[in-house]
């Protein structure tokens, strides 16, 4: 067994411990207005291209997803489009009609197989009045 004797070294220790054992998540956030559009490119790994892709509400829990759109179904609300360029690895959702209930956390996801959990990039999507005909 290790004694470690130096307090700095075994806080350094922990500190490096706790950060590997973290597990970070990359977060985009997309700006619209409301009543326009906005498209929310979604980046994903290559190997993934023949998997469907979704964009789901909240938190989007393993069992219980609010799938807003996924790839191959209709969208739950016309409002909401989702292409899949498989070339560059990015699926694109477009919502128009964009209205402030709309704003908040999404996730864009890929499904990667029975018994594996899906990819994902957490998505914040901001709606902002929109622009009035008198602003310059």
């Amino acid at each position: 067994m290790i004694q470690i004797c130096d307090h700095k070294l075994l806080i350094f220790l922990l500190l490096i411990m706790s950060v590997l054992a973290c597990e970070t998540t990359e977060i985009l956030t997309f700006t619209g207005y409301e009543g326009g559009k906005v498209e929310i490119r979604c980046p994903h790994e290559s190997g993934y291209e023949e998997q469907n892709k979704y964009l789901c509400r909240g938190e989007c829990p393993v069992c219980n997803k609010d799938k807003v759109v996924e790839s191959g179904s209709p969208a739950k609300d016309r409002r909401f489009s989702l292409t899949d360029n498989r070339t560059t690895h990015i699926f694109t959702v477009t919502i128009t009609d964009l209205r402030t209930e709309d704003q908040g956390k999404y996730r864009c996801s890929v499904r990667t197989g029975l018994g594996k959990l899906d990819k994902y990039t957490d998505i914040i999507l901001e709606i902002k009045p929109g622009k009035s005909e008198y602003s310059a």
